[in-house]
């Protein structure tokens, strides 16, 4: 069996187990996942924000994104054939 999936059952084991025995093991888990996938929605919601912005700052339109540029479509087109 793999190493690190070993290592990651005995975690999840322990975690449930202490989370069992004790309540506040396991407000204090749910808190801290809770928070956490705030601070990556908030992220999310910011990067949205700031490439609005940008875009309307510069008059790109979001359609055509900078990697996809008609200069990286020859790129392309070589390596299709």
């Amino acid at each position: 069996m793999n190493l690190i999936l070993l290592l990651l059952i005995i975690a999840q084991v322990c975690l449930g187990l202490c989370c069992w025995i004790s309540p506040q093991a396991l407000r204090s888990l749910a808190a801290h996942l809770l928070t956490r996938a705030d601070v990556i929605e908030a992220a999310r919601k910011e990067h949205s924000r700031r490439l609005q912005f940008w875009q309307s700052e510069l008059g790109v339109d979001g359609e055509n994104p900078i990697h996809e540029a008609p200069a990286m479509d020859v790129v392309h087109a070589a390596f299709r054939r």
